[in-house]
């Protein structure tokens, strides 16, 4: 995990991204890369019906935030002493993030709850867990940094996605002080927790297997109660099993955890 993308954007979750990319450029001896994004929409002018706008005033005023912010930000990677680099863009922030991704490693968002506009921020997390080429790591806008050498949980249920988020997540799993392969419902019996096991053995990944039934509860349910019981500090979960629309009008394990997530999740589709 080299190269670290983490939006910048003012809101109430980004001193958690910035705490846990910090976090991880400092294990991996990376860098983090400040993605700071205006959309268009900042440089609207409103109904012409008004009247003549002074256009040179509003760009003014856009490029004005837009130094302050970075100002801001720049006294916080200056007290921490990590590698960084700065990217101003105007346009769409996944789309902007998705391309920049083609040459990152991961890229950090937020997970919930968040105490406003929450649906609004899940999907932003969502679309870039689905169209970036790397894995997102969701923190928690409450948490305060990653403990990548705490103990990790893997959940997985024999899917192209999990497998995915797995591999994603190897550099990371190497680090931490004990790894758990939690199976509750396995789509593919030929691709067991064992054997995700098995394959993380070869790697120098040494992880217990552990078996639940869902006795009735949902797969999230007893996620969320393993996730208590053993104490991890990160999982890892392959993102949106199902398709996108699915889980957004019927809920799903994915977008249940996002929404009020009890520990970072790294994710990939």
């Amino acid at each position: 995990m080299k190269t670290i993308l983490v939006p910048i954007d003012a809101d109430e979750g980004q001193e958690a991204r910035l705490q846990a990319a910090f976090d991880l450029a400092r294990a991996c001896s990376g860098q983090v890369v400040a993605v700071q994004v205006t959309p268009y929409a900042a440089y609207a002018v409103g109904d012409a019906g008004l009247g003549a706008f002074p256009i040179t005033s509003l760009i003014e005023a856009v490029e004005g935030e837009r130094r302050r912010e970075r100002t801001a930000v720049e006294a916080r990677f200056a007290a921490e002493a990590v590698e960084w680099q700065w990217v101003a863009r105007d346009g769409d922030l996944v789309d902007s993030l998705a391309m920049l991704a083609r040459l990152a490693d991961i890229v950090v968002m937020n997970s919930g709850p968040f105490s406003a506009a929450a649906s609004a921020k899940i999907a932003l997390t969502g679309d870039v867990a689905i169209g970036a080429p790397t894995p997102v790591l969701a923190v928690p806008p409450a948490s305060r940094g990653l403990m990548v050498a705490g103990p990790a949980l893997v959940a997985w249920d024999g899917s192209q996605e999990a497998a995915l988020a797995m591999r994603a997540a190897m550099p990371l799993l190497r680090m931490a002080a004990s790894v758990t392969v939690l199976t509750v419902e396995e789509k593919n019996p030929d691709l067991r927790a064992r054997d995700a096991a098995a394959y993380m053995a070869r790697h120098g990944i040494n992880a217990d297997v552990m078996e639940r039934s869902a006795d009735g509860d949902s797969i999230e349910t007893v996620i969320r109660a393993v996730l208590t019981e053993t104490g991890v500090t990160w999982m890892v979960q392959g993102a949106y099993g199902h398709s996108r629309l699915r889980q957004t009008i019927f809920g799903g394990v994915t977008r249940g955890l996002l929404g009020d997530a009890p520990v970072p999740m790294l994710i990939a589709h």
